[in-house]
């Protein structure tokens, strides 16, 4: 599904649409209906920069059990068992 937001509504918002972008992503995450990779995904920053934001914004990130055991299996196949 695409959503077209018109020029007319990102000049009256004041914000180009990279802002704009940042805004309802941030927006999405802190309320817990994108995880942080597809939030910093559809904002189209990598998720340092995007985690960066958030912080700036006061937004907690929140890190839970799935994303750690993630994390801890990529550094396994990378560095192996330390």
């Amino acid at each position: 599904m695409s959503v077209l937001i018109s020029d007319d509504i990102l000049r009256q918002a004041n914000m180009s649409e990279p802002e704009f972008k940042l805004e309802l992503g941030t927006f999405l995450y802190a309320k817990g209906i994108l995880t942080m990779g597809k939030a910093s995904e559809f904002t189209g920053l990598p998720k340092a920069i995007f985690q960066k934001k958030l912080s700036d914004r006061g937004i907690t990130i929140s890190y839970g059990e799935q994303e750690f055991k993630k994390d801890l299996a990529t550094i396994r196949k990378i560095y192996g068992d330390l």
